[in-house]
């Protein structure tokens, strides 16, 4: 399967699942869906885009001529505030550059070291890498935190979790890998990240190159990517969202 051509056949999966995500989005907006409140502003800073709920909350809505408070969240956000969070979390922090650079070290170490290559090309080779690993984080980032979400109309912030117990809170960061909410409130299955997360490992196939018995091109490689992304969003729940918060206060103090 995709062996003819498997840059081209990824890039073309990866414009078919753009395409599907619009057209299921024109369904759920023609469905009749409630309402939502008017969005807040958007935050500057990474850490005040995912702050706990509660700081800006929805407005009360109108249910059968009685008023119904709505949950203890955050305002919904308009799509371009979605996509310009996505661009500037992807783009304007350090945070990007710096886990590329790293995981494109730890995969340099992974790789055969041909004779015919001295110190200064396996710099010019991790240089190379980083870009390529950049290139796919910005690629995922921007389609699952901003593109996808405005089309399915999901919330692409994080909700930390109410407990004070450890188990609880980690099962919670986990979790909401694969569980999101909508503009309205609702728990659902995170379709913005399965999505994102497929087209940017797609996407991946047109700038990866494969190297000595590491095959990055293609089915196998695209759904490798895949599966890892999962992996590195639950870690990055878990360490950075959850408790990073924590952890900055410690050192605070």
């Amino acid at each position: 399967m995709l062996k003819g051509n498997p840059r081209l056949s990824s890039a073309l999966l990866a414009l078919a699942l753009s395409m599907l995500a619009s057209q299921a989005a024109r369904a759920q907006e023609s469905s009749g869906a409630t309402t939502t409140a008017a969005a807040s502003t958007s935050p500057v800073a990474e850490a005040a885009q995912d702050k706990p709920a509660g700081q800006q909350t929805r407005q009360p809505t109108q249910t059968g001529g009685t008023t119904k408070q709505s949950p203890d969240l955050p305002a919904p956000l308009t799509a371009r505030e979605k996509v310009g969070r996505a661009f500037r979390g992807a783009l304007l922090s350090p945070v990007p550059y710096a886990v590329s650079a790293f995981n494109a070290g730890i995969t340099q170490l992974g790789e055969d070291r041909l004779p015919h290559k001295d110190n200064g090309d396996e710099v010019a080779d991790w240089g190379s890498r980083t870009a390529r690993v950049f290139a796919t984080r910005t690629t995922s980032t921007v389609f699952i935190r901003g593109i996808y979400p405005a089309l399915f109309k999901q919330d692409p912030r994080y909700e930390p979790s109410r407990s004070k117990k450890l188990g609880p809170r980690v099962a919670h960061a986990i979790g909401r890998v694969f569980v999101t909410r909508d503009d309205d409130g609702n728990l659902e299955p995170n379709y913005s990240r399965f999505a994102g997360a497929m087209t940017g490992s797609a996407l991946a196939n047109v700038w990866e190159r494969s190297t000595p018995g590491h095959d990055r091109i293609g089915a196998d490689a695209t759904l490798v990517r895949f599966g890892r992304s999962f992996l590195s969003a639950a870690i990055g729940n878990v360490v950075l969202r959850e408790f990073g918060p924590d952890i900055i206060g410690i050192f605070r103090r």
